[in-house]
């Protein structure tokens, strides 16, 4: 059953509120948090974009996949600000990781399991690149509810930029390669280069500069275009 929209304080309530005593976690802490962020968003979407931001100073990429599977296993788009259903209905825990290689790699249309269209599956893409591989018990005072907010080296270091922000704001291609410049995380599997490498900062430009180009059309329906 879908539950209701999950704020920032929804979420410091319920994966935070306990673990404000001290500023360093510790990994069974940080998987406990973890665990109940999972719970949380598996069969709710978020609120708002500031709390989408919020989670992503709280999460790695591995536990955005996870989050991903656990969404889809419920019918859900896999992006946590979209509620969603995917276009096609799939157990994500019914095959073996060979096979989800295969099917990602082969099928063009494979986003349409994980994610209710392309755009969502796009976004989703250019916030899990964001994402930090730092682990949870490592970012010191990341979870307490007070600095959270107000830590300007935390945003820095975690901070997130949304593809509907870039969208919204019609970005020029320098624009995006400024945004694209300050991307820590490149070593994500996400859109391969045309040699099957890593994607160049060009090249997700190029590929974000093409999304503009597409979503600008009728940039005021803020999910999917009509199907």
């Amino acid at each position: 059953m879908l539950e209701g929209k999950i704020s920032i304080h929804r979420i410091q309530q319920v994966a935070l509120s306990g673990f404000q005593k001290h500023r360093q976690l510790s990994i069974k802490e940080s998987e406990v948090i973890t665990l109940e962020i999972i719970t949380l968003l598996c069969d709710a979407s978020l609120e708002s974009e500031e709390a989408a931001k919020y989670l992503g100073k709280l999460i790695t990429p591995e536990t955005y996949d996870d989050l991903i599977d656990e969404r889809n296993l419920n019918g859900l788009c896999g992006y946590p600000l979209c509620s969603n259903s995917t276009e096609r209905r799939r157990d994500p825990f019914s095959m073996n990781q060979t096979t989800k290689l295969f099917m990602s790699e082969n099928n063009p249309y494979n986003y349409l399991s994980k994610f209710c269209g392309k755009l969502h599956s796009n976004c989703s893409q250019f916030y899990q690149l964001q994402l930090s591989d730092d682990p949870l018990f490592t970012r010191v005072g990341i979870h307490l509810i007070e600095d959270t907010m107000k830590n300007v080296e935390q945003e820095e270091k975690y901070g997130i930029t949304l593809l509907e922000e870039v969208i919204r704001r019609e970005s020029t291609e320098d624009e995006i390669k400024f945004i694209i410049s300050g991307i820590k995380q490149l070593d994500i599997k996400t859109k391969k280069s045309e040699n099957g490498d890593t994607p160049t900062p060009d090249e997700l430009s190029k590929w974000l500069q093409e999304i503009t180009i597409v979503e600008n059309i009728n940039p005021s329906i803020p999910g999917d275009l009509s199907k």
